[in-house]
């Protein structure tokens, strides 16, 4: 029996918890999340969805600020043999911490690490026409996205992938492959192989400003850019109404224009049935 603890924020780390629980021989002693944040323009406490899932199954669950004493005390009083990370973010893991389970610290990082390192790995893949990729396996150590591989499973980019469907299929993928990947680990935790780190590549996060539409791009790369910022921050653009009026405007597709958009304060439709009556500036 492994006793394991596991970290995660989003909905995509739930895709690895939901395997995760199911093999008897890694038992979940508790789950990780951040805490309740507000949310929306009513800024509402809201749980994420690591932590809605931790409710409705019973789990310990905690949500410390911070990798403070008080918290990493708690960690080692579980005596935690592995403890397994996926989609979590900062702040990042102390040697401290590290060294408290037998089998370390486990991340499942969504792209061929050394390659595309950091916390936004999907949207670059795509903005950059990769084909393949990997969900990686790998040991935290004290840097980000720095510790030796433990194993990759590679998959596919298909031409219209966005950052959500690349998630689904990475973690997917990671969760078919969780019961072996682990089991092959924990029989042998130092088969592990070093990150070339003159490999490395780290792009950085997105912003609504960084998801501003450059017109000045090709169209492949405008296609690409478009897919890639979906389900977020989602690409945007100025447009300007019949009256003169400037305001932004989300697109969700592009096929040599525009297909599906939003202008602020109203719903979404097709491009092709206002164009006429709105300009892209």
């Amino acid at each position: 029996m492994t006793k394991t603890i596991f970290f995660g924020s989003s909905s995509y780390s739930l895709i690895i918890l939901e395997s995760l629980l199911k093999l008897s021989d890694f038992p979940v002693l508790a789950v990780v999340t951040k805490p309740d944040m507000p949310v929306g323009r009513q800024q509402t406490i809201t749980q994420n969805p690591v932590a809605q899932f931790s409710h409705d199954h019973q789990l310990l669950l905690l949500q410390p600020i911070n990798f403070g004493p008080e918290f990493i005390e708690k960690l080692r009083s579980l005596q935690p043999d592995l403890i397994l990370v996926v989609a979590y973010g900062p702040p990042y893991f102390t040697e401290a911490m590290i060294d408290i389970p037998q089998y370390k610290i486990v991340n499942i990082h969504p792209s061929p690490l050394p390659r595309y390192r950091g916390a936004t790995p999907g949207p670059w893949q795509i903005i950059n026409g990769e084909t393949k990729s990997a969900v990686t396996f790998f040991q935290i150590d004290a840097l980000p996205d720095h510790g030796p591989i433990i194993t990759q499973i590679p998959f596919e980019i298909s031409p219209t992938e966005t950052t959500d469907s690349l998630y689904q299929k990475a973690f997917s993928f990671g969760a078919q492959n969780l019961s072996s990947v682990l089991s092959s680990y924990t029989k042998n935790p130092q088969k592990l192989t070093p990150q070339n780190h003159s490999q490395k590549s780290y792009f950085p996060k997105f912003t609504k400003d960084s998801a501003k539409i450059d017109w000045s791009w090709d169209k492949i790369k405008l296609e690409r850019f478009i897919r890639a910022l979906n389900p977020w921050p989602i690409a945007w653009t100025y447009v300007q109404n019949q009256q003169g009026q400037q305001l932004s405007m989300k697109i969700f597709g592009f096929n040599t224009e525009p297909t599906e958009v939003q202008i602020e304060g109203k719903n979404k439709t097709l491009w092709s049935e206002i164009s006429k009556y709105y300009k892209i500036i």
